[in-house]
């Protein structure tokens, strides 16, 4: 970011005092003496001066702001669309009714405070611009399609510039489905260190069958993502739309390793989901010697053989 200063001739010293406050900001910027005979110049040559700036601060005094070129510093910046601001060298100085509206700056204090937002807000929009012309450099278009799309494929690249194109870690695909969702049904343990990292809720449930991102994990059988999710602190107790909790989904798959997981972080095995079964019921139901194990079930009597066929002599 870049201010241009406009100041009067009379108003050099504290020109100078204003370019000095500015760098101690950290806001860079660079002064123009603006003299009574600036009419004379040709335009090229005072648009040139201008256009090295993306932010303007005209500088009023009792004497200059009956100067001619304040209203045209005002004109320009506005018609630019760029920014403009005032700083008044009186707090009392009263001011034309074509600079209401804009903002005012009192003090060196206000002054520093003010740009150093302007110039937050100055990166952010740049960092994001840059981010959709590298998608589009891509062949990438920035929308929230093809951001779901880039999770579902695993492109970590694509994702982070679509985070720093603005979108949200938290932003849903058509289906309302979550962005940490989508990575953990795809198994893309990268892509969810990045989501998360940016801050994603680890807990929002998607809005098709009510999964959590650690139910969608147990669902595909990724102890990776199960593991990096539950150290995060997902909430293992969580109900799906059908009021499964992870636990058990994980007993449905007969995935005792996984299961064993959610058992050391916690996960109740008693909760009833909508047909009034639990992980501990539903693990005596399928009679999996390994979740009997795990749950203190009694042993599964194996299966008795079936007879075999023969043939009367």
């Amino acid at each position: 970011m870049k201010v241009a200063v406009l100041a009067s001739i009379e108003d050099g010293r504290i020109l100078v005092d204003i370019l000095q406050a500015l760098a101690s900001a950290g806001v860079g910027a660079y002064g123009l003496r603006i003299r009574r005979n600036w009419p004379g110049l040709a335009q090229a040559e005072i648009f040139a001066r201008l256009e090295k700036a993306d932010h303007y601060l005209a500088v009023l005094g009792p004497a200059s702001l009956a100067d001619s070129w304040i209203p045209f510093a005002a004109g320009f910046g506005i018609g630019s669309k760029l920014g403009l601001a005032c700083y008044r060298l009186d707090p009392d100085l009263a001011l034309p009714r074509y600079l209401a509206g804009l903002p005012i700056l009192d003090s060196r204090e206000e002054l520093q405070a003010y740009y150093q937002a302007e110039q937050a807000e100055w990166l952010l929009r740049s960092e994001r611009q840059q981010a959709k012309a590298a998608l589009l450099e891509l062949g990438i278009s920035y929308h929230a399609a093809s951001l779901a799309q880039c999770v579902c494929d695993g492109d970590t690249r694509a994702v982070e510039l679509f985070l720093r194109g603005g979108f949200l870690p938290d932003a849903r695909d058509k289906h309302g489905v979550t962005l940490l969702c989508l990575a953990a049904r795809s198994k893309h343990l990268a892509v969810a260190q990045l989501l998360l990292e940016s801050g994603a809720d680890l807990d929002l449930q998607s809005e098709d069958r009510g999964y959590s991102p650690l139910m969608d994990a147990v669902l595909v059988g990724s102890p990776e993502l199960v593991d990096l999710f539950l150290a995060k602190g997902a909430d293992p107790d969580l109900l799906s739309k059908d009021g499964q909790t992870a636990l058990v989904v994980a007993v449905g798959r007969g995935d005792a390793d996984i299961a064993r997981r959610l058992l050391e972080y916690g996960a109740d095995a008693d909760i009833a989901d909508k047909l009034g079964l639990s992980a501990r019921k539903y693990a005596a139901l399928f009679k999996s010697p390994a979740l009997a194990e795990l749950f203190g079930l009694p042993s599964a009597s194996p299966a008795p053989a079936a007879p075999a066929e023969g043939r009367a002599g």
